[in-house]
Parts: C-alpha cells; structure tokens; sequence
C-alpha cells in the first residue's frame, strides 16, 4: 500500500504540471531560470538566420540562391543575394522574441 500511494501522488504531480504546460501560451518557449529572473532562451536557428539591423529592424536573407540557379535570371540572381527585412509586426515580434533580442 505504501508503494501504490507513492505512485498516484507522482503521477497526479505530473499530469498538474503537463496542463499547466498545455495550458500556457508560450509553452513553446523554453525559459531558463537564473535566481528569480525567467530569461528566455535563444532560439540558435533563428539567432543564425535573423539579425537586428542598427535602425532596430529585423534583417532575413532570401532563400532559392543556393542550387538550381542555373535556369534563374542573373536579375533573378542578384535580387535573391540581397537581405530583405520582415514586413508584419506581428511575425516581427515573434523573431525578435526567439533571438532574444
């Protein structure tokens, strides 16, 4: 009885903390917890492809320049080598919250 008692209060702890998980809207998110403050963690992907411009803007390089360039336009070429910034605030917002910036 003391075995089966120990069981149900372990696994009650970990369906609380699973719906709590589910539950929050940034259960995507990772946190590292450093004293009392939460911190995010840095999305590594996203910190390699995206940087903040000096102006606070967010910087993206364009895909489809890296193979299967030979039937493009040079035109077509040349515009894919240039970086582009993110247009929606809201995409924004999530890239800058990845990169932890």
């Amino acid at each position: 009885s003391l075995l089966s008692s120990s069981k149900t209060t372990s696994t009650s702890t970990l369906s609380t903390a699973s719906s709590w998980l589910s539950s929050s809207p940034l259960s995507f998110i990772h946190y590292r917890c450093m004293g009392t403050k939460a911190l995010f963690k840095t999305n590594k992907s996203a910190a390699k492809r995206f940087r903040v411009r000096g102006s606070g803007s967010i910087k993206r390089n364009k895909g489809g320049s890296s193979h299967n360039t030979g039937y493009k336009a040079r035109s077509r070429s040349n515009r894919l080598g240039q970086s582009c910034g993110i247009k929606e605030p809201k995409i924004e917002k999530r890239m800058r919250r990845l990169i932890g910036k």
